[in-house]
């Protein structure tokens, strides 16, 4: 599961967004990550405690604010983290019109959405885990390779290791949003839902399988940000473009392997996203969920076909370019969805448990980071949907 975790977190617009942090700041804020990290596991703690009571995050909102109030809810936020799905489903056919002949972006999107409904009609929770965990290992494999092949500058890196406070807007923005593409709200919605399909009966086994998935993604993380530093010598504007430098030092192959590699992490993020869904809104409707059941299939399938419904005109007649979609839209999830999820795990917290101080401490920090992070996001955002609309 922490492998789910892990493709969910890192998407193709993780890669552009971390490629674009490279060119921008070089290391020079690579030492977010690692506190992106520490911030991730305390929110998962919350999450694995609820987890291990079988307590969904959707029971406890539906309990707190209504039946009514909660099935309005779960259909805004699931339709919210569609878009991350209408983002990855059109750089997922980006890759397949590179890589083949079909060299046709909304064909591809098509067949990459088609595919997202075959891998949930498999059913069992561990057939489609041991599939996502393969493209995750291709994903990670194919970064490896990229990384293995160029001289780091151990010593810049080094560096920027060393936290490095600065009050200009940018880079604070920068900043909230390096922790918000770790910190990935519909998680927190599968791991409280998934006690039926894992079995896990301790918080620590919770604890390790998510704490896997975490490190390995912020591990990759670092990894696309330092080739972007060292390789990319301008802004990241085309599916094709983190990837030239790499041509240049590795030869042509770099290229083949780098768009396997964002093709594989936008499959399994577009998927994978929606299995929260998948839990949410049946639960909010009053239905007790299990993975793969026919609740569960009708919405995660209904999201996929609605996923490819709103990407084609989207490509078609605006601006938005599969990248630019994969840009933007993990923004839009981080305002939204991810500040009153975090303000949901606490409030979970403190009915079904009675965190120490250090430990109440730790969440509201994380709960106020989360509302920072939508506040510094939302004009920005906004603005750039309007000049791209």
């Amino acid at each position: 599961m922490g492998l789910i975790f892990a493709a969910n977190i890192f998407g193709a617009g993780s890669i552009y967004i971390l490629s674009s942090v490279g060119v921008s700041f070089g290391f020079t804020l690579l030492w977010v990550l690692p506190l992106s990290l520490g911030v991730g596991l305390a929110v998962h703690e919350m999450s694995a405690r609820l987890a291990v009571l079988d307590r969904p995050l959707m029971g406890y909102i539906r309990d707190v604010i209504g039946s009514p109030a909660a099935k309005a809810f779960a259909v805004c936020i699931a339709f919210i983290m569609h878009l991350w799905s209408v983002a990855n489903y059109a750089l997922t056919g980006a890759a397949l019109a590179f890589l083949t002949p079909l060299d046709n972006v909304l064909i591809a999107t098509f067949l990459s959405g088609a595919a997202g409904i075959a891998l949930i009609e498999l059913r069992v929770y561990q057939r489609i885990e041991a599939v996502i965990a393969i493209l995750v290992l291709v994903v990670f494999g194919s970064y490896l390779v990229i990384f293995l092949g160029i001289n780091v500058p151990v010593a810049d890196v080094a560096r920027g290791l060393v936290p490095a406070v600065r009050t200009r807007v940018g880079p604070l923005t920068m900043i909230m949003a390096l922790v918000g593409t770790t910190i990935y709200y519909p998680n927190f919605f599968i791991q409280t839902s998934m006690h039926q399909a894992k079995e896990f009966d301790t918080v620590s086994q919770y604890r390790r399988d998510h704490t896997v998935g975490l490190v390995a993604a912020v591990l990759m993380s670092m990894a696309v940000l330092i080739v972007a530093a060292i390789t990319v010598p301008s802004g990241v504007v085309s599916l094709v473009d983190p990837a030239r430098p790499l041509v240049e030092e590795l030869g042509p192959w770099a290229l083949t392997v780098f768009i396997v590699g964002a093709g594989a992490a936008s499959f399994s993020s577009a998927t994978g996203t929606l299995f929260g869904a998948g839990f949410m809104v049946p639960q909010a409707f009053g239905n007790d969920t299990v993975f793969g059941d026919r609740p569960f299939r009708l919405v995660v399938n209904g999201l996929i076909v609605l996923s490819l419904l709103l990407a084609m005109p989207i490509l078609t007649f605006t601006d938005f370019s599969a990248v630019q979609l994969a840009l933007v839209v993990p923004a839009v999830n981080g305002v939204i969805g991810l500040p009153v999820t975090v303000l949901a795990l606490y409030g979970a917290m403190h009915r079904y448990y009675n965190p120490t101080r250090i430990e109440n401490v730790i969440f509201i920090g994380t709960v106020i980071l989360m509302f920072l992070l939508a506040l510094l996001t939302a004009t920005s955002l906004a603005e750039t949907i309007r000049t791209l609309v």
